[in-house]
């Protein structure tokens, strides 16, 4: 690949120039097409009006939108000057969006709509820099009166006035691609993970350059793949797969994480490839699983039989193909041959189950999907036996801002269960426990990683960018892992989030709550115990399937918010915790969960889960203080 971002998309222009490089929604949501020379031209043309209100080589950009294909042109014309941006969703409230403006000086800021305007001028005080705002979508009256300290700009205006200057000096942004460099900064994501303030991540076009490419020996993308892109676009994971496809000469089609709409434009642009968090897996999971238990008893019971006998077709499959993770290099011949039998039984079954039940899912939801992939989070291993067991290929990897994000993710070709794939090639990992070793393989210990993508440090602020990143380019990434011997990656926790009990255990709490959100009547878990003799939780129920218990077991309650307070449903609870939460499911006795409290409202984006559903739980500790207090004192 060449050096930039830009002058790799110039080469795929001229090698793909008819191809398609963006399907957006028109007015009436009906998807339209942009070649890969419009699409060009059009970057061309908001280049050339960038540059004509002074945006220049260097300077940072706020972009504050969603997904949409103005975001793509707007970040790849300030890449043509050698500029760049600094993005954020139009979920951001006027605090961070201040933080995120000021702190790389913006003198400019991309708006998507007038409800961003509203909370630029709430805090217009905190960004003296700022001079100069260009409006995506037409600001109303009211705001743009309020905006008079600003000079506005109308996206359309400057993409015409772009135009006119291309018109005259065809080759005006051709010399500034020219000059860019590998090292020139790409963006400034900021990021404050699941903890603190934000921080400034640098990332260069080196970074994406390499992921770009070294992408392709996971998972071939070419000029005939369409990505469908659902994640917001400023967060790195989805920012890395507009690159990967656009500068592999593939098609992005805009869409969004609601239910009807996602599974109406999967119907309607047939992407054969996707990325999302996992929370949307399991989302579509929960909704296949809801669909078939409206169809009746019987139905309910016949799928999840052959469901069953596909999972474990898939395990033996697995065994045999050698995709589970290997840490001792012993033999497992004896294995194979106990595998090759059990298919006897298994494949006639998941054969029978595919043609009856798991293909008519699969023309339904991804008709033409070769993979999906999941980042952002770990992957419930219900949810990925389900979609591996009904054949969708959902290819896990891994990685986080600080390193571009992506560290690995498995091959679609042999996709290794239970790990997050292997390292990207030219990509150095190593796992090193408390005192700073290197551990063996197969140990658990703090990961580490070298690489290209890793990025250039957090902007203004040295003494951070110290504290994760060596001099001699070794980024921590807190994150407790175990590597195979084939340099795949199993993720086992959050350094920081271990938790102590007074014992001395080390608990993972990750792991813990993957496993209580397979149980059909939660919707989400937090693992509480530091300094304690337990574990305790913090228990977000699935309103829907507790409501739908309580009506068919003739259980009454006052209201769908206080389900988890009649006594009934609270032991339907612990039932189901406890048969998850159990050796038999490879738990010591020490992570059982003693006792839990059941909340009254389901977590919120913002609130108490991030961008990716995470938890933040320093948010949740302090939003639940009393709940918590009164659990733990128990």
């Amino acid at each position: 690949m060449e050096s930039t971002i830009m002058k790799q998309l110039q080469k795929v222009v001229k090698t793909f120039p008819d191809q398609c490089a963006q399907l957006s929604k028109d007015a009436d949501g009906v998807f339209q097409e942009t070649d890969y020379k419009t699409f060009y031209r059009e970057v061309q043309f908001c280049a050339a009006g960038f540059q004509s209100i002074g945006i220049q080589r260097g300077d940072t950009v706020g972009i504050i939108a969603d997904n949409r294909k103005e975001w793509l042109i707007c970040d790849m014309g300030l890449l043509s000057l050698g500029a760049n941006d600094a993005p954020r969703g139009c979920d951001i409230n006027s605090k961070i969006l201040a933080h995120i403006v000021s702190i790389p000086q913006c003198g400019t800021v991309i708006l998507e709509n007038s409800m961003q305007l509203d909370k630029v001028l709430e805090v217009q005080d905190e960004l003296p820099e700022l001079k100069k705002i260009i409006m995506i979508e037409p600001g109303d009256a009211e705001s743009r009166s309020k905006a008079s300290r600003f000079t506005l700009y109308q996206y359309s205006d400057l993409m015409k006035t772009g135009e006119e200057i291309i018109q005259s000096q065809p080759d005006l942004i051709e010399k500034e691609i020219a000059l860019g460099q590998e090292d020139d900064i790409a963006t400034i994501i900021f990021t404050s993970g699941t903890t603190g303030i934000p921080k400034g991540v640098m990332l260069t076009n080196k970074s994406y350059i390499y992921q770009s490419e070294a992408m392709l020996d996971s998972i071939p993308v070419s000029e005939n793949d369409t990505w469908l892109t659902i994640l917001p676009v400023w967060h790195s994971f989805e920012r890395i797969i507009q690159y990967v496809s656009c500068l592999n000469g593939a098609c992005l089609a805009y869409s969004k994480p609601v239910g009807k709409t996602l599974l109406m434009d999967l119907q309607a642009v047939k992407p054969t490839l996707m990325t999302a968090v996992p929370r949307l897996w399991e989302a579509l999971y929960a909704g296949v699983l809801r669909n078939i238990k409206e169809k009746g008893e019987k139905a309910e019971k016949l799928f999840r039989f052959f469901l069953k006998k596909a999972i474990q077709d898939e395990h033996y499959r697995c065994v045999i193909e050698d995709r589970y993770p290997d840490y001792t290099g012993q033999s497992t011949a004896l294995k194979k041959i106990a595998a090759h039998t059990g298919r006897l039984a298994t494949r006639p079954l998941r054969t029978l189950g595919d043609k009856i039940l798991f293909s008519k899912i699969i023309d339904k939801m991804f008709p033409c999907l070769r993979a999906g992939i999941s980042g952002g989070g770990a992957l419930q291993r219900d949810v990925d036996n389900f979609f591996a067991g009904v054949g969708v290929k959902v290819l896990e990897g891994y990685g986080l801002t600080e390193s571009g994000p992506v560290i690995s993710v498995r091959k679609e070709s042999h996709p290794v269960v239970n790990t997050v794939g292997p390292a990207f090639i030219g990509t150095e990992i190593k796992v090193l426990d408390k005192n700073g070793a290197e551990v063996k393989s197969g140990e658990r210990g703090v990961l580490h990683v070298r690489g290209p993508q890793v990025m250039k440090g957090y902007y203004g602020n040295q003494e951070l960018t110290d504290t994760v990143l060596t001099s001699d380019g070794w980024l921590d990434t807190g994150d407790i892992a175990i590597i195979s011997l084939n340099n795949e990656i199993t993720l086992v926790g959050r350094a920081k989030d271990t938790i102590v009990l007074l014992g001395g255990e080390n608990v993972e709490p990750v792991p813990l709550e993957s496993k209580i959100k397979e149980s059909p009547y939660i919707d989400n878990a937090v693992v509480l115990g530091q300094d304690k003799k337990y574990l305790s939780a913090i228990i977000i129920p699935n309103f829907d399937t507790m409501e739908e218990y309580a009506k068919k077991n003739n259980i009454m309650y006052e209201n769908r918010t206080l389900l988890g307070d009649v006594p009934e449903l609270k032991e339907l609870i612990n039932q189901e915790i406890a048969d998850l939460v159990c050796p038999a499911n490879g738990f010591s006795s020490f992570e059982r969960i003693y006792q839990f409290s059941i909340l009254h409202n389901s977590f919120e984006v913002g609130k108490e889960l991030s961008a990716k559903m995470e938890l933040l739980r320093p948010k949740i500790y302090d939003l639940y203080k009393a709940e918590i207090d009164s659990l733990l004192s128990r």
